[in-house]
């Protein structure tokens, strides 16, 4: 993509957040940027190529991918004196960046590796266009487009620490089961299609979801029955077959397991209202 760097000598936002300026893919000459007392506010900068960075005090070559948080008042070093580099950075200050970076515990003043740096760049670009595209860009709107990437942000830290990450496979088998739910299942189908035994397939969708893999569907086929229940066209035996139930004593006694009251009695609850 073309990169671009934006500057605002007066920031459309003051208070709570601050943006003071916006680069995405800013490709950089051979050069060193040296500013012992950093610029006043807060620096997110991504490298996309490897950089020198004074993290401390000897300056250290990083890998493309890296992510530096300075704090306001630290030393500013970055670069490549023999190579060009590019970079994505926000400048950014005010009382919501401080809590957001404690809140969620993101790591400042010290590299650290990124795997998707895609997420800076759809944010950044998000909140350049609310700053820019209107004539009194909504504090609203920027504050939660900042909050969204930092969070996701700390997501993808988090991950890079879990040795547990989810695999593809789990992922697109519970869109499954979330979009499909009212097709007949049986475990035996769900562990052959990532190639594991049923005890194997069922401990792993435990560790990874919280619940097992039935439980999971059951909920599922509960929430959306709700949401039929709601149509008066639709009779309580209608509504079990369309998520998955041709039993209409065991939908019904799931249903009150899971609610505390049978379908009738909850729609006749709505009635009520």
């Amino acid at each position: 993509m073309q990169g671009f760097k934006h500057f605002f000598p007066r920031p459309p936002l003051r208070g709570r957040l601050t943006i003071r300026g916006i680069g995405v893919q800013e490709h950089m000459a051979p050069s060193i940027i040296d500013r012992p007392r950093g610029t006043g506010d807060h620096l997110f900068m991504l490298f996309y190529d490897p950089v020198f960075i004074a993290a401390r005090s000897t300056p250290v070559l990083y890998p493309g991918g890296t992510l530096m948080i300075w704090t306001p008042g630290r030393w500013q070093y970055y670069g490549h004196r023999g190579n060009a580099y590019n970079h994505t950075w926000i400048h950014c200050d005010g009382p919501f960046v401080r809590g957001e970076l404690k809140r969620l515990r993101l790591p400042c003043n010290r590299p650290v590796r990124i795997v998707d740096p895609t997420s800076m760049e759809r944010y950044l670009l998000a909140l350049h266009e609310e700053l820019t595209r209107h004539a009194e860009p909504d504090p609203a709107i920027a504050a939660n487009l900042f909050q969204c990437w930092l969070r996701d942000l700390a997501r993808s830290l988090r991950g890079e620490q879990q040795t547990a990450a989810v695999p593809p496979e789990f992922l697109a088998l519970r869109r499954e089961l979330e979009t499909q739910y009212a097709q007949s299942v049986r475990l035996a189908d769900l562990a052959e299609r990532v190639h594991l035994s049923v005890p194997h397939f069922c401990a792993r969708f435990k560790r990874y979801f919280g619940t097992p893999a039935i439980d999971y569907l059951i909920r599922v086929r509960l929430h959306q029955a709700v949401y039929w229940l709601r149509d008066r066209n639709l009779n309580v035996g209608e509504v079990a077959r369309r998520v998955g139930y041709e039993d209409l004593f065991h939908f019904s006694k799931l249903f009150k397991k899971h609610y505390g009251m049978s379908p009738r009695q909850m729609r006749k609850g709505w009635q009520r209202l």
